[in-house]
């Protein structure tokens, strides 16, 4: 007879992102769950938006980081006369 064994499954940690949030966030993510990603306001998103539970317990690609945005004011520099 066969016995087969069971593997846990993979619980990938629920990501914290700086300045920005988690679309649609739930308590916990299993293997090939994927996370959506978005920055508040004035904020750039710094990597991919969109990252997927792997086996080992990881987020591929790796979770993004929200930076302050650059403005560029001089571009915006309307003659208004």
């Amino acid at each position: 007879s066969r016995t087969c064994t069971s593997f846990p499954e993979a619980r990938c940690p629920v990501p914290r992102v700086q300045n920005g949030r988690i679309v649609s966030p739930r308590t916990y993510y299993t293997h090939k769950d994927t996370i959506t990603f978005e920055c508040e306001p004035g904020y750039v998103l710094r990597g991919h938006r969109v990252a997927r539970c792997q086996l080992n317990n990881t987020w591929e690609p790796p979770v993004p980081a929200c930076e302050q945005g650059k403005c560029l004011i001089h571009a915006l520099n309307v003659n208004l006369a």
